[in-house]
């Protein structure tokens, strides 16, 4: 399989991914699960796990944002290829 190919193949799956239903609800899980973790921890001694909530919180976007920049790149390399058949 050709680097090319590879990345067509690679940009579909991630753009299943994207729009999995599991995909969405997994990650609406997660983020309400970590805000909920993140609101009830009170204590004094609870900042660490504060802020390794918020960490977790916006790592969340950084998962979809790579997700979509794989499914983008693909589908520039699927058009390139579609270009350079048209074109040979």
């Amino acid at each position: 399989m050709s680097v090319t190919h590879e990345e067509v193949v690679k940009a579909a799956e991630a753009e299943r991914i994207l729009n999995s239903d599991v995909f969405k609800e997994a990650i609406e899980n997660l983020k309400n699960e970590y805000i909920t973790h993140w609101l009830n921890s009170r204590g004094i001694d609870d900042v660490a796990v504060r802020e390794d909530f918020h960490r977790s919180l916006l790592l969340l976007p950084e998962v979809e944002r790579h997700l979509r920049i794989m499914a983008e790149k693909g589908k520039l390399t699927k058009a390139n290829i579609n270009k350079i058949r048209n074109i040979a």
